[in-house]
């Protein structure tokens, strides 16, 4: 009998890890800015609960007083990644994603020339390819991300030669080629040429920040299960001396 209590305590420990994660995995849920959410790597709203898959974020941008707003969200390799404001607002928006570091790596203003809202289409060839944090914005047009000497970090319509179609600059989905593009994000700055709105953006494989509580429930159940096989063990090899 003694041969047995290793295999059924390792299968009893990851049926343990399993059922933690599986409700943290099945769960989704939908955001709603609380206050406001700022505009730096600093001062982004964090959206943590646990490893639930997130649905979608709405807030609020006020033309003036609130132009911008970032949100902090995980992603995971090998998931599509989609985010839209399309029938989600009713204002002219743009859409950002920065890495952990605050990189830029990609935008879209119009996500079609019949809307002047805007996708981070999935299956993008810069849609993110590594598991982490990710930080989502939103402004209005014309309000541009910008690095720490105030250089856009994505392309305007003035960075483009005259010869390309306005159409194809305002729909195109482009990633860091601003003259700042090479430096991360320090905020936001620009023209502010509409008012705002209250908005919504529809999410896809995004999820929230998982909660340090979250994080340690699940190593202490994986440190159960290894403190209990080396217990086992030590009886094993007790029972044979």
């Amino acid at each position: 009998m003694r041969y047995l209590i290793r295999p059924v305590i390792s299968t009893m420990a990851m049926s343990a890890l399993v059922t933690a994660l599986s409700p943290l995995q099945a769960q989704a849920f939908t955001f709603t800015e609380v206050d406001d959410a700022g505009e730096s790597l600093s001062t982004a709203q964090v959206i943590p609960s646990g490893s639930s898959l997130l649905e979608s974020i709405s807030g609020t941008l006020s033309g003036f007083d609130d132009p911008a707003d970032l949100f902090q969200i995980s992603l995971t390799s090998g998931q599509s990644f989609f985010a839209s404001t399309v029938s989600g607002a009713d204002f002219d928006t743009r859409l950002f994603l920065f890495d952990a570091d605050g990189v830029g790596i990609y935008f879209n203003d119009d996500s079609s020339s019949g809307t002047l809202q805007s996708t981070l289409p999935a299956n993008s060839s810069f849609t993110p390819t590594q598991s982490g944090i990710y930080y989502l914005g939103i402004s209005g047009f014309d309000y541009n991300p910008v690095n720490a000497a105030g250089e856009r970090i994505f392309p305007s319509f003035t960075d483009f030669p005259v010869d390309v179609p306005a159409e194809n600059i305002f729909t195109g989905v482009f990633g860091p080629t601003g003259p700042g593009g090479d430096a991360p994000l320090s905020g936001f700055d620009g023209a502010i040429l509409n008012s705002g709105g209250s908005y919504t953006i529809s999410l896809s494989q995004a999820e929230a920040v998982p909660e340090p509580s979250s994080i340690l429930a699940l190593l202490m159940v994986g440190a159960s299960g290894t403190a209990l096989q080396l217990r086992s063990q030590r009886k094993q090899k007790h029972n044979q001396a």
